[in-house]
């Protein structure tokens, strides 16, 4: 029996352009839904951050926000803590911690510390950096030692930001469980466990060299954090033979005020390798050291421009007697560079000249 509803059969052209049609119009609406819940998650955000304000500010009590807190979603609670506990002065960061000590976001973080992805561990290890709990340094610990190395060193970082000198004194009896990081990497990590932690450090440098990477770091760390006693351990290594510790060392030096250090600074001077000396000269000038007048004088004709910078800039800081070297050179000497930077001080430096 024949159909009623004949088939409506579509010339291809036609069908194509319905089938286009819809995947852009598929492809819209997908955008428009992704644009408004990206919307909505920034006011919610925005939301919960004014309520974690009020909260701080001693108008809002702490067990509202904390209904607050369970209420929101993930990725909400964390927009919102994220860009503040960044800003908080320790003290309203612990306050803020101690608030918000059990909620479900920081333990859903805590499991992803187990999470098979290690870029999903290394994720958790930082947000758990973002709210101190005795249950997540317990299992930043235990992600510190299980690793791998980036989520070794984002537990580390979280650790660092708690104040866990047991983290640190692991890490410096296991440098080789982050062997591959690099040393800028490997000095943030130190120095983000403060001024409490100068006294392990100054131990680790004490040890014997386990990791270049390590032993550099500790240099710098120890010249950002102090303290003065430390530049003991450091005047050693500026006979290193390896130059990047040398400018560690002169670097360091020159940020811990040694004056008592000015004689080897003059010698380093002389050392082969062009960074060493431009930072001894760096140094110098911030140790004031009257004695050093006349090397870095001579550090004004020096082939490397960095070296007769920092050395011209250093007799600008040498008070009255370091800008008459500075004249006499300006006025006397047969050296173009050596007089151009000489005059570059005496004219109020480079901004001045700039300006």
């Amino acid at each position: 029996m024949p159909s009623a509803l004949p088939e409506l059969e579509l010339p291809w052209p036609l069908a194509l352009a319905v089938l286009l049609v819809t995947i852009v119009l598929a492809w819209f609406l997908a955008r428009t839904y992704e644009r408004r819940a990206r919307r909505l998650t920034r006011l919610r955000s925005r939301s919960l951050a004014r309520d974690l304000a009020r909260f701080l500010g001693a108008r809002l009590r702490g067990a509202t926000l904390r209904r607050t807190v369970e209420t929101a979603n993930h990725g909400t609670f964390w927009s919102a803590v994220e860009p503040l506990a960044f800003r908080l002065r320790r003290r309203d960061w612990l306050r803020l911690s101690r608030a918000l000590e059990r909620n479900r976001h920081a333990a859903a973080e805590r499991r992803a510390l187990r999470d098979d992805s290690p870029w999903r561990r290394e994720l958790a290890a930082r947000r758990l950096a973002l709210l101190r709990a005795p249950s997540s340094r317990r299992a930043l610990r235990r992600a510190m030692v299980r690793g791998p190395e980036a989520v070794r060193y984002a537990a580390a970082r979280a650790l660092a930001r708690y104040g866990d000198l047991a983290a640190l004194r692991w890490v410096l009896s296991h440098p080789e469980r982050l062997a591959s990081r690099h040393p800028a990497a490997w000095t943030s990590l130190l120095r983000a466990f403060g001024r409490r932690a100068r006294a392990d450090l100054l131990a680790g440098l004490d040890l014997p060299p386990a990791l270049p990477a390590l032993e550099r770091a500790l240099i710098e760390a120890l010249g950002l954090l102090g303290p003065a006693a430390a530049a003991g351990a450091i005047q050693p290594r500026l006979a290193s033979p390896d130059p990047e510790l040398r400018v560690a060392a002169a670097r360091a030096l020159g940020r811990l005020a040694a004056a008592e250090r000015a004689p080897a600074l003059v010698m380093a001077l002389g050392d082969g390798v062009w960074q060493v000396r431009a930072q001894a000269a760096w140094a110098l000038g911030r140790l004031r050291a009257p004695a050093a007048i006349a090397p870095l004088t001579d550090c004004l004709a020096d082939p490397s421009w960095w070296v007769r910078r920092h050395a011209a800039y250093a007799l600008g800081a040498l008070g009255a007697d370091g800008r008459a070297a500075l004249r006499h050179v300006a006025d006397t000497s047969r050296d173009p560079f050596a007089r151009d930077m000489a005059l570059e001080v005496l004219n109020g430096g480079a901004r001045l000249r700039s300006a």
